[in-house]
Parts: C-alpha cells; structure tokens; sequence
C-alpha cells in the first residue's frame, strides 16, 4: 500500500487479504503508545485545573484510537462501497471492500508512529501542552492554527499528510472496487474523511 498501491489492490481483489495489513497497524499502534505515553502521561499531569489523567486512562484512549477506530473506519467504508458497488455487481462481496478499507489505512497507522517517534526525540518534559506535542511534527494544518485559539486547532490537526495519504488511497480502491470514476470516487473518500475530522474534533 505504501509503494506500490496498484499491485495491492490487485491482491486484495484476488485474496481479500486483510490480516497483514492489521498487523501491521496493530505494531504501528503498539509503537505509538510506548513512545507517545510519557510526554502525554508528563502533559496531563501539568493540566490544572481539572480531574488528571492517570497513565493507564491515556493507554486506554490511545489503544481506542490506534487500534479500534482504524477498524471502524474499515468497516463503515467497506459496508459503504458494497452497497454503492451492489447496484452493479449485486454479488459484490463485503469482505473485499472490508479489506481494501483496512488495507488503505496503513499509511494512517504509520504517521502515527512516525509522529511519535519524531516527538520521541525530545524528553517528555520538553512538553507543556497537547499542542506542543501533536505539532511535534508539523505534518498537520494545526501548524497553522492561530495561538490560543483551540477549537481551530484541534479541528485543523486532523488534517494530516499520513491520514489524507489513506483517504486518497481509499478514492482509489471505491473507484477499482465500486466501478465509478475516480472523480466521484475521491469526492466520497473526501466526504469521509471531513466525518472522521468531525467525529474527533
């Protein structure tokens, strides 16, 4: 998916193959939690006034994000495209759309690792705020969110390079898999991702 998309998607057609691609997010997910948890178990402590966020309620909300919401998404883009592609194909399998969706969101999975890593690289303690942590690596528009203003950020932060990389792969594979021009098929994924932004921010 991440070199060579075409040749993916020609296996995923033939196998609907899927369990490579969830382990592979699975360790991305694993590495992001074990290098992302000390600056942000560091952060919430520095949170006042408010309830602090223990180290094991971060872990938590980290493993939803890295390991349940990537099958989630999977699963409304798959159910999505059979039922556009069974107006044509009324025999279109679930499980092949189900595995082209989880296959695309390995380049999600890997930004966030990436993103981990990079803030890694600094000790915890040389983050004071969230936001000085998720522009770690100023690979989202949060970078060009005004100061102080935290509604714009933290809806411009979702808008990211490794994110948009997996929704424009998802154009691809509703346009190979549905049958429709990539045209329409982008503007779909397009649709979907403003519903992921909109779901977190």
């Amino acid at each position: 998916m991440l070199v060579s998309p075409g040749r993916a998607f020609l296996k995923i057609a033939q196998t609907s193959e899927w369990i490579p691609a969830l382990v592979v997010i699975a360790l991305c997910g694993a590495g992001t939690i074990a290098l992302a948890t000390p600056a942000l178990v560091h952060i919430a402590s520095l949170i006042k006034p408010g309830p602090i966020p223990d180290r094991t309620s971060i872990i938590v909300q980290l493993s939803f994000t890295m390991f349940v919401v990537p099958l989630l998404v999977a699963m409304l883009v798959g159910t999505m495209i059979t039922a556009i592609a069974r107006f044509k194909y009324p025999t279109a399998p679930y499980g092949r759309f189900f595995s082209m969706a989880l296959n695309c969101m390995v380049p999600s999975a890997l930004g966030n690792v990436v993103h981990a890593a990079v803030a890694a690289l600094r000790a915890p303690s040389a983050y004071t705020t969230f936001r000085q942590y998720n522009v770690a690596l100023p690979d989202t528009l949060g970078v060009f969110a005004a100061p102080g203003n935290d509604r714009e950020f933290d809806f411009l932060v979702h808008f990211g390079v490794f994110d948009a990389w997996s929704f424009v792969l998802i154009g691809f594979g509703i346009s190979l898999f549905a049958g429709i021009r990539f045209s329409t098929a982008l503007c779909i994924a397009a649709a979907l991702y403003f519903l992921y932004v909109f779901a977190y921010s």
